[in-house]
């Protein structure tokens, strides 16, 4: 009975310990595979939010470049000079599409030929033409002289331009002050007697742009005559009695 009682007993903990192996065993499984999945879920968010990270600089660094633009100055063909003459002579009033053939820009070159009497026509002798192409520029130095736009582009179409006129600079009038603009800016210096170097103090500027200013609107009122002189004068036909109108010398 002894026996029996001792073996009954021994069973007990035998099964209780194995129940206990078994418990502790199942409860290491789960919170190992808790931890295991939060530091599984922890890496893979890590890594989501690193690529998700990439792609977007990545995107946002191609859009950024795709977007920038090289600044690119407008061509002025003849045709749009003589029209910007026009219209700053108060004939034209229409689009600067370079159309000197449309109906808008005949009828100003007719009407300025008028108030000029250069004849009653709407078409330029090759003399007024030449006139009003040079005056299409003289009024392009003149606008960028006076522009209020204080960035630095538009201050350096100023001083390009001021260097244009003291005939300084002869290249393209793009507000980019390089190398070409510094170098004609030391020449314009130096032939002033100014102080050394290729940058110019808040003064120098003024000075520049200010007498840049006064020369141009002498060579403006001096190409308006110019285009007034081209008036047509009467000549006598010596072998008929009729008289044509030529174009002055």
């Amino acid at each position: 009975m002894l026996k029996k009682k001792g073996a009954a007993v021994l069973l007990a903990g035998s099964m209780l310990l194995t129940g206990n192996i078994a418990y502790a065993s199942f409860g290491d499984a789960v919170v190992g595979g808790v931890v295991g999945g939060v530091v599984g879920s922890v890496i893979t968010n890590e890594v989501y939010r690193n690529n998700r990270r990439h792609r977007t600089t990545k995107r946002y660094k191609k859009k950024r470049h795709a977007t920038r633009k090289k600044y690119v100055a407008p061509v002025m063909t003849s045709g749009m000079k003589i029209q910007k003459s026009l219209a700053a002579l108060g004939f034209y009033h229409g689009k600067i599409d370079g159309e000197v053939n449309s109906y808008e820009t005949r009828s100003a070159i007719k009407a300025m030929n008028n108030a000029y009497e250069i004849g009653d026509t709407a078409s330029l002798s090759p003399k007024a033409k030449d006139a009003l192409i040079y005056l299409g520029d003289l009024f392009a130095f003149d606008r960028a002289l006076i522009s209020k736009d204080n960035s630095k582009r538009g201050k350096g179409k100023k001083i390009q331009t001021a260097l244009k006129i003291h005939g300084f600079y002869h290249t393209k009038i793009d507000g980019a002050v390089g190398p070409g603009t510094r170098r004609s800016i030391a020449e314009y210096k130096a032939a002033k007697g100014l102080s050394y170097g290729d940058k110019l103090d808040f003064e120098e500027e003024y000075q520049l742009i200010s007498s840049a200013k006064k020369i141009n609107d002498k060579n403006i009122d001096d190409a308006v005559a110019s285009l007034k002189g081209t008036k047509s004068k009467p000549a006598a036909n010596s072998n008929s009695g009729t008289v044509i109108l030529q174009p002055a010398n």
